[in-house]
């Protein structure tokens, strides 16, 4: 049941027929002690002349093979058995691997993501091991990579991550006995000096989002509007660019953030945690309110580019306006994600939970809050004094007094 059936023409070849309907001819042929099997995609099942043609191919590689010319890799380039036949004989490099591993990548990723994954295979690791034989690549050749580097922690991580992917898919189709990245811990390798991020949250004051929205307000109406809607909602800058009208519940005041938008490429948002339901603060509300009379008519995204030039598809769109709101309004440059990092310190700062924050935020827990805001919390307002709600814990000293004062009385 749901199994392929074959068809014979002859000695050797044949028509299968696949359970979804597709027929395709398949050719077999002896070669290094192995019975290989091969389906050439480009002929047709139905045609006879493809019939003789594939007879005339079987004959061809059989008598290539006794004159031991037979190049498997030239006669079927796609085939697993071609690459695990090559890398035998220590003829297949990483950069093959790689190579082979950005096609189907761009076939299945966000654009972002496949364009983060081929700089760092250019860039770093085809320069570094492209011309090594995969069976070749030891744990030692990555280990003095990885102490070469003079980068974050972090920065090397995401270049290591498309190589253990092509490993792991090279140990999968058996053209590797191990990888060699299974036997390295790269925290240990990188210098004290460099593994930290130089970046670091920097919100802005109260006073500085004042000044921040005075200049805006007098630049352009809608870049204002999405600064105040950015400083008061925390939403990505991405998330930004893709919100969209239908995503606006009035009634609930709240936002529903599910796209995003990445070097003019629409996507899915960060994570599945991003997806989330963001209630809005009445100054948020507010921007929302008089955005609407500049782009709710006839579109779909809620922010758009003076001028009508369409909506926010690029950072550099928000980029130069922002560089000269902060400098007329004298104050040190961040970049906007800043907005991002305010919304969440203020809120902290202000004595909310940081689980609330956290989802807000579209975190899925209070981790990153914690590592990131954690001193936030710790500034948070005396003013605001949490209520328990549950019983636990109260009354059980009046109790114990009760009945001390009646054993005493006894």
């Amino acid at each position: 049941m749901g199994g392929t059936r074959s068809e014979k023409i002859a000695r050797g070849v044949r028509i299968r027929n696949y359970p979804s309907g597709k027929r395709a001819l398949e050719i077999q042929f002896q070669y290094q002690g192995m019975t290989c099997k091969e389906v050439i995609p480009y002929l047709n099942a139905d045609r006879k002349g493809d019939h003789r043609y594939a007879i005339n191919l079987k004959a061809e590689i059989e008598s290539t093979i006794a004159r031991q010319t037979f190049d498997y890799q030239t006669y079927f380039p796609n085939s697993p058995r071609a690459k695990r036949i090559k890398c035998s004989t220590g003829q297949i490099t990483i950069r093959e691997l790689i190579e082979d591993w950005l096609i189907d990548v761009e076939r299945t990723y966000p654009h972002s993501t496949f364009r983060c994954y081929k700089k760092s295979c250019y860039a770093h690791l085809i320069p570094q091991f492209g011309d090594i034989n995969a069976r070749e690549l030891t744990p030692h050749n990555i280990r003095q990579w990885i102490r070469s580097r003079t980068c974050t922690l972090k920065s090397i991580r995401n270049d290591l991550t498309p190589l253990r992917a092509v490993l792991d898919q090279a140990l999968n189709d058996d053209l590797i006995d191990f990888s060699p990245l299974d036997k390295i811990k790269v925290s240990k390798l990188v210098s004290r000096a460099t593994a930290s991020s130089g970046y670091q949250v920097n919100p802005f004051t109260s006073q500085e989002i004042n000044a921040i929205l005075d200049e805006a307000s007098d630049y352009e109406m809608g870049f204002y509007n999405l600064l105040q809607f950015a400083f008061y909602t925390g939403l990505r800058t991405s998330e930004l660019f893709g919100l969209q009208w239908r995503d606006v519940d009035w009634d609930a005041g709240t936002v529903s953030v599910q796209r995003a938008i990445v070097e003019r490429e629409m996507k899915e948002t960060k994570t599945q945690s991003s997806n989330r339901s963001v209630i809005l603060l009445p100054s948020a509300m507010s921007a929302l309110k008089r955005q609407k009379i500049l782009s709710f008519v006839g579109g779909n995204f809620v922010f758009i580019r003076p001028e009508q030039k369409g909506h926010y598809s690029d950072y550099e769109h928000l980029e130069r306006p922002w560089k000269i709101i902060l400098k007329r309004a004298e104050i040190a440059y961040r970049n906007p994600y800043q907005t991002r990092h305010t919304y969440a310190s203020q809120l902290l700062s202000g004595g909310e939970n940081p689980l609330f924050v956290a989802k807000q935020m579209g975190h899925k827990t209070t981790e990153m809050i914690m590592r990131h805001y954690g001193r936030w919390v710790e500034q948070g307002d005396p003013s605001q004094q949490h209520v328990f709600t549950s019983t636990f814990g109260q009354g059980v000293e009046e109790a114990h007094v009760m009945y001390e004062i009646s054993s005493y009385a006894a």
